[in-house]
């Protein structure tokens, strides 16, 4: 990798079938071992003007996404470990299996648990 904080960005391609989330999971955990951020992800919906955006995100345990906001409404899925969505005053602790809305407003994700998660943002028209 040539860096060693993040992983190599590469553009999302098209799934040819089923797309094993579970395997794909336990590939980014081992990427984020490796990263000085602890986290390593995976967009899995593919092209501009795509209206729905699909992330897969390995959390290395006590990592965490920094506060941001998302771009249109989303979603957060657990699919391993346990995360907590931080907004302000409230936390939300988000257990494996769990399933959860994100804030509009500033939020940040820490995983209490390695974690891996699926974001899901509907985006707007404009954005790509």
């Amino acid at each position: 990798m040539t860096d060693p904080v993040h992983a190599e960005r590469r553009e999302p391609s098209p799934p040819t079938g089923a797309f094993d989330l579970a395997a794909a999971g336990r590939e980014l955990l081992e990427q984020a071992g490796e990263m000085a951020a602890g986290r390593a992800a995976r967009t899995l919906t593919p092209g501009i003007g795509t209206l729905l955006k699909q992330t897969l995100i390995a959390l290395g345990e006590g990592r965490n996404l920094d506060e941001h906001t998302a771009p249109g409404p989303a979603t957060l899925q657990v699919l391993s470990g346990r995360v907590t969505l931080r907004t302000g005053d409230t936390t939300l602790p988000v257990p494996e299996g769990g399933w959860a809305m994100l804030p509009t407003e500033a939020h940040e994700l820490y995983a209490d648990q390695a974690a891996v998660v699926l974001i899901t943002v509907a985006l707007p028209q404009s954005a790509g």
